[in-house]
């Protein structure tokens, strides 16, 4: 099988100008072996190289592969420390203030992303609809917040390649040709042992591990610090004959890395063709949904088909809306089209105990209500109301699956319909991480990770093409 390799970089330091070489020397590698990499740019560092009149480096960077990495990465207040104050809605509006100006500036300087990447720790699910309005279709880092099981997955919409683990390597230039060899020798064997069903291998580096000898962030914003401009400082530099061996070693390692046999260099852009979501579009009968959302264990997950996966979010919408259709039409829809809203933004539990029979039209007025919920909101809602009485996303999907099912099978269904427990089983995937150096002190963001998992009900993998 073909070993799609991305090599992506995080081009953050708008510190310290030798880094404008490093990104330079690492760019003329890529050319001089006939790739591309994928170069995601924090905006400021894209303005500093304009006013630096650096056109050599703006004009390498335009024939390549760009991405986006937030407008000033690691400058206080980080959108993980603003965004744990706020809500969903407010939250993406707020995301959009702050970093829609940097991407307008990359598209002028650079050219458009076809990826984004967090900076450094700082992560939050509004991330995703951030994308969907600037127009960028991939998520690719290697950060811990977010992660299934080692492939790429859609999450909130949005297509991502994180937390690849044991398929995410690098080179260490540092150790010179030891590293070297080792780098080649990890590749190789990783290329062997490539899971069949996603074929991905991400290789990451930052130029300016290549120009200086600490990270540009850490010797100004660490800890919450953020002194003015005219006080910012850069890390120890390497030297310029150092700076050059580290990219001698970097060159090799690409080398390496292309003459493989069955490897093939992709960028960001690239990939998406590889990864299609088959499901979008697609059109199911209501038996085919009632099979499909089939969770005897009330453990609800995505379902995978044989050549697309639904999430769960994109389940509780058909089922909803075949249900509505019973309301306002008094018969099932032939079909239904899969559409993806996002997850409820408040964790509700219902006030209705499982195993309580309640009469089937007030539960179908609140079918009709919730799909009316998810047409305007686009979002499941954080309960759904019967009268005055509540019943969690969970317990609702769960009672609502098993009330298709019983319409599909009878032609008659029973005058009640009792109510089902059930739990979203992909929370876990999202895991509270927040030790990184640029956050104060004891910084814990467990709003975020709340919202995080709640959104979890978007999560399902990505399948390679073919």
């Amino acid at each position: 099988m073909t070993a799609y390799t991305l090599l992506w970089f995080d081009v953050e330091d708008y510190v310290e100008p030798q880094s404008d070489d490093a990104l330079k020397g690492l760019i003329e590698a890529f050319e001089a072996n006939g790739v591309q990499g994928t170069w995601k740019l924090v905006g400021e560092k894209a303005r500093v190289l304009e006013q630096r009149e650096r056109t050599d480096v703006v004009r390498l960077l335009q024939r390549q592969d760009i991405g986006y990495h937030t407008d000033f990465h690691s400058r206080h207040p980080v959108l993980a420390e603003y965004l744990d104050q706020m809500g969903w809605e407010d939250g993406i509006r707020e995301l959009v203030r702050r970093e829609a100006p940097g991407y307008a500036d990359l598209v002028r300087i650079c050219g458009p992303a076809s990826t984004f990447g967090q900076a450094g720790g700082s992560w939050a699910p509004q991330i995703g609809p951030l994308m969907r309005e600037l127009g960028i279709p991939l998520f690719m880092d290697e950060a811990s917040h977010l992660g299934l099981d080692g492939g790429p997955f859609w999450y909130c919409g949005v297509l991502h390649v994180n937390r690849l683990g044991e398929f995410c390597t690098r080179m260490h230039f540092t150790r010179g040709e030891e590293g070297l060899e080792e780098g080649n020798r990890a590749f190789d064997t990783i290329r062997e042992r490539l899971d069949p069903a996603s074929g991905l291998i991400s290789i990451y580096y930052h130029p300016c591990e290549f120009s200086t000898q600490g990270f540009w962030d850490g010797a100004n914003f660490a800890r919450g610090a953020n002194p003015p401009r005219t006080e910012w400082k850069s890390p120890p530099l390497r030297t310029q004959t150092d700076m050059r061996n580290c990219l001698d070693l970097f060159s090799r390692y690409l080398t390496h890395i292309v003459s493989q046999p069955n490897v093939e260099v992709i960028t960001g852009r690239q990939l998406l063709n590889l990864l299609p979501d088959r499901a979008q579009g697609r059109s199911f009968a209501p038996a085919e949904i009632a099979r499909l959302a089939d969770f005897q264990d009330g453990q609800i997950t995505f379902k995978q088909l044989e050549d697309a996966v639904l999430a769960p979010s994109e389940l509780f919408a058909l089922v909803v809306e075949a249900l509505a259709s019973v309301t306002y039409r008094n018969h099932l829809p032939e079909t239904l089209t899969v559409s993806t809203p996002m997850g409820p933004t408040r964790r509700k539990s219902s006030t209705i105990e499982p195993g309580s029979a309640i009469p089937i039209g007030p539960f179908l007025e609140t079918c009709a209500d919730v799909a009316d919920f998810l047409g305007v909101h686009g979002r499941l809602p954080d309960n759904a109301w019967v009268g005055v009485e509540r019943l969690s996303p969970a317990d609702f999907f769960l009672t609502a699956i098993s009330l298709l099912q019983q319409f599909v099978e009878q032609s008659t269904p029973p005058g009640q319909v009792e109510i089902r427990h059930g739990e979203l089983a992909l929370e876990h995937h999202v895991q509270g991480r927040w030790g990184w150096v640029i956050f104060p002190e004891n910084f814990q963001a467990d709003n975020i990770t709340e919202l995080g998992r709640l959104q979890t009900w978007t999560l399902k993998p990505a399948l390679l093409a073919g």
